[in-house]
């Protein structure tokens, strides 16, 4: 049985009679920093997912000067992550994969199912009760463990979700680090309500490192 606060949820997100849902297309503007400096840069980027299995490609342009912009590739494929980023679109500055890379992409994949809330009902995912405004959700599968919190709010919206992820450090290596996403601004999509506007940070030791503030601008579910 779901716990109370993902059945108000799901009463809330996805509507009676849903249509199986199982790809989806997104696109999003808003702004983006690589480091807890002052200065943001513009973004836009869209987003593939599927369901079942869970996979996603994302693709992003990051504008840095006038001529100068940064191309970004994430990816969950049959259980595997890659991200992969390069500078003016010919200049490789990251090409990466490996168990962490999977752990991360399948975490994004398990937090934006925001996005396709039928997918929290499913087979794929388990839930455990935390309190009467959280549950935890694990994707299931193989893999690095992924479980993420998940923070509702009185009208039944998912507002916060927690969990950790590995995260690049100094030296070229990775530490698993505490990663939380904030989701507002609900709207309907295709009979779906989804938040519309996203920011994701780190939790570091000097305080919390917000690096993305996305806003959804289309929103397309395929049968």
């Amino acid at each position: 049985m779901l716990p109370d606060p993902v059945r108000r949820y799901l009463a809330f997100a996805v509507p009676e009679n849903a249509r199986a849902v199982r790809t989806v297309q997104l696109r999003h503007d808003g702004f983006f920093r690589p480091n807890p400096g002052p200065r943001w840069f513009p973004i836009r980027g869209e987003q593939h997912f599927t369901i079942d299995p869970p996979g996603f490609a994302w693709s992003a342009r990051m504008r840095v000067l006038p001529l100068v912009w940064i191309d970004a590739r994430d990816s969950l494929d049959q259980g595997r992550g890659h991200m992969l980023v390069k500078l003016n679109s010919i200049f490789t500055l990251a090409d990466v994969r490996g168990a962490k890379i999977d752990q991360g992409a399948r975490a994004r994949w398990l937090a934006e199912a925001v996005w396709f809330p039928s997918a929290y009902a499913g087979d794929g995912v388990r839930w455990e009760a935390i309190d009467d405004r959280s549950a935890r959700v694990t994707l299931v599968g193989e893999g690095l463990p992924v479980s993420l919190a998940v923070e509702f709010d009185s009208a039944g919206r998912a507002v916060r979700v927690r969990g950790e992820r590995y995260r690049s450090v100094e030296g070229g290596r990775t530490a698993l680090t505490p990663w939380s996403g904030c989701c507002a601004e609900y709207r309907e999509f295709g009979g779906f309500q989804v938040p519309v506007a996203v920011e994701a940070s780190w939790d570091l030791d000097g305080g919390q490192f917000t690096y993305a503030r996305f806003r959804v601008t289309e929103l397309e579910y395929g049968g």
